[in-house]
């Protein structure tokens, strides 16, 4: 043990007078300070964790003749960079570097120094850092059966398909969520992938996740994926679900993400691997299952960045692990951006108020250890669609605190927000588009421009709701005419991600968010047409019974496109466009109306008779 060796690695100081036989410090400076459980390494856990490597020291304690007039020097040494992942855990291997969050080797120090002034008083106030070996109480695994390390690793699929998996992520995947930093992550995979039992169980739910997210968005036919489908038993591969086999896995897979993290205690012991796990756990729960499941835990990992100060600057960082925690915040507030947007039952705006620093508009390749290269061109960046969402971020939340708040009817208001949209359209029209037309040689400059104008028409949808119906005194038919021009824009945006094949890598996106968008704007279209008998009613019923057919075929892919589904046929029908839905168990009432109380705040509430008792009436007179 390199607790044992301190003697070694530093001369430890004399002191005048009656010399007696030194014994070795049971804690550093640094957790006795902290009153926290040291592991007497050098340095230990602890300041590892809190990123103090050079403030950890372990004082000579001498016997009682050593003169009080004479000040006690802390003994400072180098830490090695091979000791920089972190003590593990009784319950899970011990982490190595290549899985802690900070890769760089630690930088020595100068032999002694002095605590400046109020370091007591500063570091009692501290939150303190989850000990390894703190009892699990809290943890839900720790009174049930625990899943061996080996069985967790045996349930990823063969490394030619991890490989394949990880690289479509960055290829396809990434710039929409860019919370990694590729080179970082792909020497933390080469690590596990020659050492995989030192792997720390946080980053192994990671890789989990992001493996789901990745296998969701492939096809099932894809060659690639044979070595999968070959190791999976036949009731999964031949079984008689509609559920296709990739969403099928890809759930599974992600399950054993949650697993890893409830395993490794995430509840009471985090690293940062834990919070860009939570991450990408939320943000597929909000592509592939439901925004709303990740809820809760959307408040964990806030909580949990918190924990881990990635929301302030630490000036002891460099900079590929600054611009990882930057990332990280940013993707955070991007996933609350859904939840603002889509259920607008809490104010987030308290968010704005954590004045976290940006990450970098630059490229992975772009940041190094000894610090960021700043691009001169003007062309968008790995970071730019995400620069971009968190300047929707931040209007989305201005707008939604807006039309929830006493001022929704302000018409100025209403003309400043609808600039404000306009402007960022206007950037992503220069940034994504060749003279108003898709860039057929980047495809994936397009699917981002697509996901964007998502937003912008969604918050045109929000904003002007108030004022679409000519029932209500303070109607505006300019709020109509957005409503109807967002909402086809939005259905046609959906009808292109089905249908374009330049978009064809982004199917994927139609199994979430997306959908709930289009749904939104199916309800707000509705609604204007019942209203106005002045527009060709055909043409826009046509686009709703088109993405009730597309909403019909992604069923099986998507439970958000079901409930979609049996909530615009039922609409359909209420219209006079098309059948009632029939009494099979396919849409029993108490589920459809389940499933409209998320849709309630998206209708006038005058407009709407919620009359359980008689007929269902989705525009009542």
């Amino acid at each position: 043990m390199l607790g044992n060796n301190l003697a070694h690695n530093g001369a430890i100081q004399q002191v005048p007078g009656f010399l007696r036989r030194k014994r070795k410090a049971v804690n550093c400076e640094e957790c006795r300070r902290s009153k926290l459980r040291c592991d007497r390494q050098n340095p230990c856990g602890a300041c590892k964790r809190r990123k103090r490597e050079s403030s950890c020291s372990y004082e000579a304690l001498s016997g009682p003749s050593v003169s009080r007039k004479t000040r006690r020097q802390p003994v400072t040494t180098s830490a090695s960079p091979a000791l920089n992942g972190g003590a593990g855990s009784p319950s899970t291997p011990r982490r190595k570097g290549v899985f802690s969050s900070t890769l760089r080797p630690e930088q020595p120090t100068s032999g002694l120094e002095k605590s400046p002034p109020g370091v007591h008083w500063e570091t009692v106030l501290e939150r303190p850092v989850p000990e390894e070996d703190v009892n699990d109480t809290l943890s839900p695994l720790s009174i049930g059966p625990r899943i061996s390390l080996q069985e967790m690793i045996d349930s990823l699929p063969p490394k030619s398909c991890c490989d394949y998996l990880v690289s479509h992520f960055f290829k396809h995947i990434s710039a929409l969520f860019p919370i990694l930093h590729g080179p970082t992550f792909q020497k933390q995979y080469t690590a596990f992938m020659q050492r995989p039992h030192d792997v720390d169980l946080p980053w192994l739910a990671l890789l989990f996740a992001l493996c789901s997210l990745s296998l969701n968005t492939l096809d099932e036919s894809d060659p690639r994926l044979a070595c999968v489908w070959s190791q999976l038993p036949s009731s999964v591969t031949q079984g008689a679900s509609t559920v296709p086999v990739t969403v099928s896995v890809s759930r599974r897979l992600l399950r054993t993400a949650i697993t890893c993290l409830l395993q490794g205690d995430f509840l009471i012991r985090h690293t940062f691997s834990t919070f860009e796990a939570l991450l990408m756990v939320i943000y597929s729960l909000s592509h592939n299952e439901s925004v709303d499941q990740g809820w809760a835990l959307l408040g964990m990992a806030l909580n949990i960045g918190i924990a881990l100060r990635c929301n302030v600057e630490q000036k002891n960082m460099g900079p590929i692990e600054t611009e990882r925690r930057r990332r990280c915040w940013a993707g955070l507030l991007t996933l609350h951006t859904y939840q603002g947007m889509l259920f607008r039952d809490f104010d987030m705006s308290y968010l704005l108020s954590i004045e976290a620093p940006l990450p970098a508009d630059v490229n992975d390749v772009d940041i190094t250890s000894e610090g960021i290269v700043q691009q001169s061109c003007s062309e968008p960046t790995q970071m730019s669609v995400m620069m971009a969402k968190l300047r929707l971020f931040r209007l989305s939340t201005q707008i939604c605190r807006h039309t929830s708040g006493p001022s929704r009817l302000d018409q100025q208001a209403l003309r400043n927000f609808d600039a404000a949209i306009a402007d960022e359209q206007k950037q992503w029209d220069a940034a994504y588009m060749v003279d108003g037309s898709p860039n057929i040689l980047d495809s994936n400059r397009y699917a981002y421009w697509c996901v964007l104008q998502t937003y912008a028409h969604h918050l045109y949808l929000l904003l002007h709701r108030p004022f679409h119906h000519s029932k209500v005194p303070y109607f505006l038919p300019m709020s109509r005419e957005r409503c109807i021009s967002s909402s086809t824009a939005l259905i046609s945006l959906h009808r292109q991600l089905y249908e374009a094949p330049i978009l064809r890598d982004y199917f994927w996106l139609l199994s979430g968010v997306t959908s709930l968008k289009a749904l939104h704007a199916a309800v707000a279209l509705n609604s204007c047409l019942q209203d106005d008998t002045e527009h060709n009613l055909d043409s826009f019923r046509g686009e709703i019974e088109s993405l009730i057919a597309r909403m019909a075929d992604l069923s099986s892919r998507s439970h958000i496109c079901l409930r979609a589904y049996r909530i615009l046929r039922h609409l359909q029908a209420q219209a006079g466009t098309g059948d009632a839905p029939t009494g099979s168990s396919e849409t029993p009432f108490e589920n459809l109306f389940e499933d409209l109380t998320d849709i309630r705040e998206w209708m006038d509430a005058d407009l709407v008779d919620w009359n359980l008792d008689g007929q269902f009436n989705v525009f009542a007179p």
